[in-house]
């Protein structure tokens, strides 16, 4: 007879023809290549709030050409860089297939040269009335070099999320070692994977060889 161990082994190879998960980039711009269209943009794809400290479009990047650059000057205020997944990114907007998606989200970032830097990511989903349905953040303490972080409070879609809020502010507050708390940014990348759905010729495959299983077992014992 075949044991359980080795009957979960086969459905779990008859289910290897489910349609795999597919992974979408929420992101557009992520590497602030591309320029802005106008002034009311730092790059495309990216807005940033009119601040006494706006993002700057810096030349210092990870890769390419250009990154982000955060800064509070003055020692209060603060840099704030946003993008909506649909408005400005191009994903498409989320639904009731998108709920339990699993997001996924990291960035290259260094601090300002000879100090660290402090940045703030906010995540939220966005419903149709256009206010937040829920919202996670993460504080990253970023150091001189370029280092890559992972946006790891990130949330399963919730139900009635039509899309996604990207924010990332700089810290604002006292200087870093003696210097202003910069902070470059650059290579962002969203990814929103969704959940393998088997086919129906998938179940019909899977029906058919636990049939199979269990002719065995009963010739077996017989």
């Amino acid at each position: 007879m075949l044991t359980l161990k080795a009957q979960a082994a086969l459905a779990s190879f008859l289910l290897a023809g489910a349609a795999g998960a597919a992974t979408t980039n929420g992101i557009a711009n992520g590497g602030f290549e591309a320029p802005p269209p106008d002034g009311n943009w730092l790059a495309a794809g990216w807005m940033t709030a009119p601040t006494g400290n706006p993002v700057q479009w810096s030349s210092d990047a990870h890769s390419g050409s250009h990154s982000a650059l955060l800064t509070v000057p003055k020692g209060d205020g603060a840099s704030v860089l946003f993008q909506d997944s649909v408005g400005h990114g191009g994903l498409a907007p989320l639904g009731a297939a998108n709920v339990g998606d699993t997001p996924t989200l990291s960035f290259w970032a260094k601090g300002d040269v000879g100090a660290n830097g402090d940045l703030y990511l906010t995540l939220r989903y966005m419903g149709a009335a256009g206010g937040p349905v829920t919202a996670v953040a993460q504080h990253f303490s970023v150091s001189a070099g370029w280092t890559q972080h992972t946006f790891l409070s990130a949330a399963a879609v919730p139900a009635g999320a039509t899309s996604l809020f990207f924010e990332l502010t700089s810290a604002a507050g006292a200087q870093v070692g003696g210097r202003v708390n910069a902070v470059y940014l650059d290579d962002v990348q969203f990814n929103l994977t969704t959940a393998p759905v088997p086919e129906p010729e998938t179940y019909a495959l899977l029906i058919a060889g636990l049939g199979v299983v269990g002719a065995i077992a009963r010739r077996r014992r017989a």
